[in-house]
Parts: C-alpha cells; sequence; structure tokens
C-alpha cells in the first residue's frame, strides 16, 4: 500500500508568498504609475489622452464588431508597446463574476434575431449578440484608461490637460478653474481606492463566522455604502481645509513638453484608426 508524501512545508509557503505577492502587486498598481523607459512612456500625455479621445469618439459613435475589432488593434499595439508586467492587472472581485451571469442571461432572455434552433425550439441571440459588443467596447475604453493611468504620472496629467484646452480660453471659458479641480480630482483617486480597500478589509475582520443570506449581504453593503460617503465627507473637508490655507486652488504649471517620434507615430496611428472606423461604420 503506497501512500501519498507530504508537500513540503517549504514549498507551500513559497507557494503562498508568491500568491501574497501577486495579490499586492495587482492591487498596488491599479491606477498607479508602472516606473518603465518604453515608448509609450516616453510619450507626452497630452498625445495619450488624444487617442484615448479618439479611440472613445470612435467606439461611441460607430458601435460594431469591426470599429471594436479596429480599436482592439490599437489597444494591443499600445500594451505590447508600453511592455508591462502581468501583474498589474487588478483581480475582479467575485460580485462582479455574478453581475456578468446575470446580464448574461438577461440578454439572452431578451431573444431577437439571429434566431438559432436548439432541439425543437427557436432561441434568439440578438440580445447576447449586443450585450457581448457593448461589453467589450466598455472592457476597451476601460483598458485605454488603464494603459494611461500606468505609463504616465498623474502629476503630468493636468499641464497636459491646460495645454490642449488653451483654444477654448478664447470662448471665456475658465480654462484654470477647470483644470484645476480636474487635477484635484486625479491626484484623489488613489486615496478612494485606498480607503475603499481599508473599508473593506475592516468589513470583512469583523464579519461573522459562518454562512449569510442575502439580507446580511445587503446590509453589509448599506453599512459599507454610508461608511465610505462619510469618509469622503471627511476627507473632501480635510482637502478644502488645506487648500484654503496655502491660498486656495493652486495654478497649473505650462507645458513645455515637446513632441517626439513615439507622439507623431502614435497620433498617425490614432488618425489611420479613426479614420479605418468611419470607413468600417
Amino acid at each position: 500500500m503506497t501512500t501519498a508524501r507530504p508537500v513540503p512545508q517549504r514549498q507551500s509557503r513559497s507557494s503562498e508568498q508568491r500568491l501574497r505577492r501577486a495579490r499586492r502587486l495587482s492591487d498596488f498598481h491599479v491606477l498607479r504609475y508602472v516606473p518603465g523607459s518604453s515608448p509609450v512612456h516616453r510619450m507626452w500625455a497630452g498625445t495619450k489622452l488624444l487617442v484615448l479621445t479618439a479611440s472613445s469618439i470612435g467606439l461611441l459613435l460607430w458601435p460594431s464588431w469591426e470599429v471594436s475589432g479596429v480599436a482592439a488593434a490599437l489597444l494591443l499595439a499600445g500594451f505590447l508597446s508600453a511592455r508591462l508586467p502581468r501583474g498589474i492587472f487588478p483581480r475582479l472581485p467575485r460580485w462582479i463574476l455574478l453581475v456578468v451571469l446575470v446580464s448574461f442571461l438577461l440578454a439572452l432572455v431578451a431573444g431577437g434575431s439571429p434566431m438559432v434552433e436548439v432541439g425543437h425550439r427557436w432561441i434568439g441571440f440578438g440580445g447576447v449578440d449586443r450585450w457581448a459588443l457593448f461589453s467589450l467596447l466598455g472592457i476597451e475604453i476601460l483598458a485605454f484608461a488603464g494603459l494611461i493611468s500606468w505609463t504616465t504620472q498623474l502629476a503630468d496629467l493636468a499641464p497636459a490637460l491646460g495645454r490642449l484646452a488653451r483654444p477654448l480660453r478664447v470662448l471665456r471659458i475658465p480654462v484654470d478653474e477647470l483644470i484645476g479641480a480636474t487635477a484635484l480630482s486625479i491626484r484623489c483617486l488613489p486615496l478612494l481606492l485606498e480607503e475603499a480597500r481599508v473599508l473593506s478589509a475592516a468589513r470583512r475582520s469583523r464579519r461573522p463566522p459562518g454562512g449569510r443570506d442575502f439580507r446580511s449581504y445587503s446590509k453589509e453593503a448599506e453599512e459599507l455604502m454610508f461608511a465610505a460617503l462619510s469618509n469622503a465627507l471627511r476627507r473632501s473637508r480635510e482637502t478644502a481645509e488645506a487648500i484654503e490655507s496655502r491660498g486656495g486652488v493652486p495654478t497649473i504649471a505650462r507645458e513645455t513638453h515637446s513632441l517626439g517620434a513615439p507622439d507623431v507615430f502614435a497620433l498617425a496611428a490614432a488618425a489611420a484608426a479613426f479614420a479605418a472606423m468611419a470607413v468600417l461604420r
């Protein structure tokens, strides 16, 4: 009679350490800058914003599988040029998978052409087709935004926005105030994510053992929502007091970055992709 060999304790500990390291990496690099020397990292922040704007407008104006394929090709080229590590992709919570499953079932129930005969019944997959298409479009827009956040420092976004919005000053639009508010919002995004992570961890530590029902899940979501709201109000008051004590919203520095070869290539690729979207609509 043969017995199974016990797994060495050192090997199990090393696997647990690798798993924890991967989790920390994926959690840490959500909307965080990943240092690198790739062409995408050396690009001007305004160029990336223009590429994101052109791709988003094309996807929203002409939502189709052909247009999403063009956007996917542009996105794949950007990720390959950025040479980002695999651990930057965040871990999705389990409730997102549940939402995706429920939305898929609702789309399947909606029916519509094309019709497919399954056994002796006809099932319409038109709703599933629309669901898959718009899900893909949303994922592509989020991936473009993630690529910008991983390859661009947050401090470079506000000056780039100020340079891009400079022509709006002719129309007497308060560009400086809008850019200042946008810069503060961008800088507070990692803080909000960290606060949400701390609140979720504190709630998990106080969660009673044993199984839970739908009522307990809803109560936990309600408590997390009110806790996040009160924490956001407190943080906003502290931020406003700090800004007021320093003389108001700081002015955004003028952008002096010159366009290089990666910027020209990216703008040309974005223009070609937008033209292809317009043709394939």
